[in-house]
């Protein structure tokens, strides 16, 4: 899920090396800066928590609410929400309080309690949101706002306790005689470090090896150890100051920062620069990930490697500022150049590694592995120099707060400001700019914005007309040359489109969405379909066969539901072979390129027969009360790709049995690539809820049909003929461009001949192992296994066959 410098560090910590510093205070003697590093890593642990919660969280949420990008923003909202209302609430209250560390470690515990009771929490959302969703479902207004208000509702406590948190330690570690930009620049970057900690843990190691429920508890006890640990130095420290030792507002101690020309205090344009600085770093992080995700096959680790390149960027400008917090450095000078680099480092990375489609395909590299590291390699060109640069530009905005007494409150403050911002980008970038303008024009528009506000940075300055004037002509052509790239063309282009074009390819036509782009064309002899960069599908015989197979086994079936459109072909072949078909699809645009793929397009979709639905494909399954005779899914290529679990789950199969009638069948695609210990996970799960399976090779060669029921499946020659003979399905199933028949007789053999293990031979061939389950989603998260244990050969119709014949 994107995070912006208010979710992705208002929970996490720091770098001790940045507070060496020793002092004296009078009547304390020389004060060792080991405490202080224990405060530090406390947070660490806080912060590292805090972005384990949130990638936790997201997840099971989306799991209620759908994958569609309405219900993220209601998941985003509900977090960010939450820590707007804490970080301003909470550092008023902090300022009010006469032990902040002990405060600081009660809000950790109580946070604890509540994460503990998140999974029967969110059970009992689910249900209710099951109870309303279907009295809601033409209602869509009313059902976004239910979505919201139980985001809210599910997120709130715990996010409230947490924006609380940074405002309180601001107070505790700033000395009353400094400015409070000392303490809140220093934990600026002390949670941004723990925030690289939480998103690497969780994304790389411990969903895959403990799962949703073990990682969340991993977080707890980081949260239960900072508390506690606070909890005793505050204790400790009371007793000294009960025996004379000290004053309580003696320590601990932080650098003295070193007055500058012109700062005063003006609120209104820290709060400013607080909320553009949250727009603009939410913006740019759903705008990288997006285009830098073009081609990869969009796996979650391509989240997880730009989340953390993006993190550690603001961890390091946070930390460069906080060293160099006693040079004397005018703020305003300082911000207006933040903004104006933040801009031009935008343009640099665009055109040297996005605009050229630096990232190489997933198919061109044929290794998800490969592809990860010239991702990373590109993400530490593009994320990181521009990140570092608003990890500078964030905390400074803090110096021109005012140098009162309610430090929590003003860090509170800006926080929430900054929250308020991600919380408008949530809403602003996906639903209205890029499906407006799309990816890369969003990216260019962002970049003059940020831009733009540092000449109106510039222009506020008093001293000198030469000076505002050399800081803001740079602001304005920088502007203009950004503006001028983008509207002619020359910058900030749609890579796939790009790519496909200098390959000597050819591109029927684009669209971007809220969800994804899209593109249609060619490369070479067979059009294809696009999304995210990475081709979905082709013409093949596999795909017109999802329908027809399930329906040889069950003749007498006249409902169907298809998980997945693609390029229309299980949809179109499902209303020839004369069902009642409703398709699902999680990409708006991409229904609209059926067209382009089939010269009868719009005949089918005005069928009476069929009907297209835009939603979760997973969200319809479980909350629709339609039964169907078939279900059949097909999980977007390839079989790593972000959210495929979520149609690969026991708790999927099980609700899609639920919706089959009796005798019912269902279909799901399992394309090769994977690992044969990971098919076999597929299919040991498949045949976990479902009593009846067969396994069947597409005549395609791109991989295997899962069939399953709660009755005995048999494919019978009389039946299979029979569907044949109906009137469009031959010459449906012979008109793909791989197809191996043309005659009844010719696809009898090739169909009866694909039948592969069924029944006993299904279950001696999975034999004991794991299950893909909603909490161990096995097939987005297997770095670890392929690393460590990479004896398990890729599948292939071959190797499949091999294996089963040792079982």
């Amino acid at each position: 899920m994107p995070l912006t410098d208010a979710g992705a560090t208002q929970e996490h910590v720091s770098n001790s090396a940045a507070f060496s510093h020793t002092g004296s205070p009078e009547g304390w003697g020389v004060v060792s800066s080991q405490p202080i590093r224990t405060i530090l890593a406390i947070f660490v642990l806080s912060g590292a928590a805090g972005l384990t919660y949130e990638i936790v969280w997201a997840r099971q949420l989306v799991l209620i609410f759908g994958n569609t990008t309405q219900a993220v923003s209601a998941i985003l909202t509900g977090f960010f929400g939450g820590m707007a209302i804490g970080s301003a609430l909470g550092g008023r209250i902090a300022d009010r309080v006469r032990r902040p560390l002990a405060f600081y470690g009660l809000l950790e515990i109580l946070l604890v309690a509540i994460v503990l009771a998140t999974p029967t929490s969110f059970g009992l959302i689910h249900e209710a949101y099951r109870g309303l969703f279907n009295s809601l479902e033409t209602s869509p207004a009313v059902l976004a706002l239910l979505r919201f208000a139980i985001a809210l509702l599910a997120l709130g406590p715990a996010t409230v306790l947490m924006g609380a948190t940074l405002p309180t330690l601001t107070r505790y570690l700033r000395r009353q005689s400094d400015h409070m930009s000392v303490a809140f620049g220093t934990l600026y970057a002390s949670n941004t470090i723990g925030a690289i900690l939480g998103a690497a843990a969780a994304g790389f190691i411990l969903i895959e090896l403990l799962g949703l429920t073990g990682t969340l508890l991993v977080g707890a006890s980081c949260s239960a150890t900072a508390g506690i640990v606070a909890i005793v130095v505050d204790r400790t420290r009371s007793q000294e100051v009960a025996k004379g030792s000290g004053t309580i507002g003696e320590w601990p101690m932080l650098p003295c920062s070193a007055p500058r020309d012109g700062d005063r205090s003006r609120p209104r344009l820290a709060l400013a620069i607080g909320f553009l600085s949250g727009l603009t770093s939410l913006a740019y992080q759903v705008l990288w990930l997006r285009l830098l995700a073009e081609g990869t096959g969009n796996t979650t680790y391509v989240f997880s490697v730009v989340l953390v390149i993006f993190l550690a960027g603001l961890a390091i400008g946070a930390s460069a500022f906080s060293r160099a917090e006693r040079l004397h450095v005018d703020t305003i000078d300082l911000l207006a150049i933040g903004q104006i680099a933040i801009a031009a480092l935008v343009l640099v990375g665009t055109v040297a590694i996005i605009d050229r489609h630096a990232v190489p395909s997933f198919g061109a590299l044929g290794s998800t592995t490969a592809v990860f590291w010239y991702l990373a390699l590109a993400a530490l060109v593009v994320v990181l120099p521009t990140t570092a640069i608003m990890g500078v530009t964030f905390p400074a905005a803090s110096r021109l707060l005012s140098t009162s007494d309610e430090v929590a409150t003003n860090a509170g403050v800006l926080l929430a400001a900054n929250t308020l911002g991600a919380i408008c980008g949530t809403f602003l970038v996906p639903f209205v700019v890029i499906p407006a303008i799309g990816s890369p024009a969003s990216l260019a528009l962002v970049a003059v914005v940020n831009a733009l506000a540092g000449t109106a940075l510039a222009m506020t300055r008093r001293p000198t007309r030469r000076r505002r004037t050399f800081l803001a002509i740079p602001g304005i052509a920088l502007s203009i040359v950004i503006a001028t790239g983008a509207l002619t063309g020359r910058a900030f282009v749609d890579p796939t489109r790009s790519l496909i074009l200098r390959s000597g390819g050819e591109v029927f036509a684009t669209a971007e969405d809220e969800i994804a782009p899209v593109v249609a064309g060619r490369t070479g002899a067979q059009p294809q379909l696009w999304v995210t960069g990475t081709s979905m599908t082709v013409l093949s015989v596999d795909t017109k066969l999802m329908p027809t197979l399930p329906l040889m086994l069950r003749p007498d079936s006249r409902t169907a539901l298809i998980v997945a459109f693609g390029m229309g072909s299980a949809h179109r072949s499902a209303v020839i072979d004369g069902l009642s078909v409703e398709s699902v699809e999680l990409v708006p645009s991409v229904p609209k390129m059926f067209g382009y793929y089939y010269a009868d397009a719009a005949e089918i979709l005005k069928n009476p027969n069929g009907r297209v639905i835009v939603a979760d494909g997973r969200n319809h399954v479980e909350l629709t009360t339609r039964s169907y005779d078939m279900i059949v899914v097909d999980p977007p290529p390839p079989i790593e790709t972000a959210g495929v679990s979520v149609i690969s789950s026991r708790e999927f199969y099980s609700a899609s049995r639920a919706r089959l009638t009796p005798g019912g069948v269902m279909m799901q695609w399992v394309p090769f690539g994977q690992t044969v210990d990971e098919f076999r996970a597929h299919l040991r799960t498949y045949r976990d809820v479902f009593q009846h399976v067969m396994v069947a090779f597409g005549p395609g060669g791109f991989g295997t049909y899962m069939l399953g029921s709660d009755t005995p499946l048999s494919l019978d020659p009389p039946n299979a003929q029979a569907v044949l003979e109906r009137p469009g399905v031959l010459a449906d199933l012979s008109s793909a461009f791989d197809s191996p028949a043309r005659t009844t007789n010719d696809w009898m053999r090739t169909i009866l001949g694909s039948v592969w293990i069924q029944g006993d031979a299904v279950a001696r061939f999975v034999g004991p192992g794991p299950l893909i389950t909603d909490d161990r989603p096995l097939p987005e998260y297997f770095l670890l296994r392929r690393l460590f244990n990479p004896t398990s050969a890729t599948t292939t119709r071959q190797v499949l066959l091999a294996a089963a014949g040792g079982s």
